[in-house]
């Protein structure tokens, strides 16, 4: 009896920890880098000069996700994300559908992820007259980056990733900010402690409760 109870109290806590995790792993984080975007000089040739916003992405983790604002829509085209630079192909992160008032987000994996040398990200505009499965030649905004390895060497997968023009916060876009990894630690951290503080007590109990039986 005294064992079954334990064994419950332990799996609980492992329940509970697995719950918070699933929770808090929706939004991948990894070493996250974010970079400002911009209509830039020498990349940009379209759309609203006032537009902007900020990619978050980590080649770690092979997540991203572009935050823009006053990027309205316009009749016939349609926004996408994509990865530029390098020794190779662009790489399509996904399409952006602002709203009328020029707000828009995109959060997802970066499928097809095989290379990490990519030094542009840009928001192109896809016309009628766009090549199908290309990076479409009407650049609205946009922003360089560098990757910077933590280590000598060929870049891996999982460097840590670092960059310029690092904005202090993301452009408001009235969506609920996710927790941050030291949030997600933490709240982790408390629900085991929780867990194990009720298992100490449950164990106390049946010990004593043995004792008087």
């Amino acid at each position: 009896m005294l064992r079954r109870a334990v064994a419950l109290s332990g799996l609980g806590a492992l329940v509970l920890l697995s719950l918070v995790s699933q929770a808090g792993g929706a939004r991948a984080n990894g070493v996250p880098q974010l970079v400002k975007l911009t209509y830039l000089s020498g990349v940009s040739n379209w759309g609203p000069q006032d537009a902007e916003g900020v990619l978050e992405f980590s080649f770690a983790e092979a997540y991203a996700r572009v935050d823009v604002k006053n990027l309205k829509p316009a009749a016939g085209i349609t926004y996408e994300g994509w990865l530029t630079g390098g020794g190779g192909q662009p790489l399509l992160v996904g399409a952006i559908a602002p709203s009328s008032d020029g707000i828009g987000v995109l959060q997802t994996r970066l499928q097809g992820l095989k290379r990490y040398d990519y030094t542009v990200f840009v928001v192109a505009a896809r016309g009628p007259n766009s090549a199908t499965g290309q990076l479409p030649s009407d650049i609205s905004i946009a922003g360089r980056f560098t990757v910077i390895q933590d280590t000598a060497g060929t870049p891996n997968p999982g460097d840590i990733q670092a960059g310029t023009g690092r904005p202090v916060q993301l452009p408001n876009t009235g969506q609920a900010v996710p927790p941050t990894t030291l949030q997600r630690l933490g709240r982790t951290f408390m629900v085991i402690a929780v867990a194990g503080g009720a298992a100490v007590i449950g164990f106390s109990f049946l010990r004593r409760r043995s004792r008087h039986d």
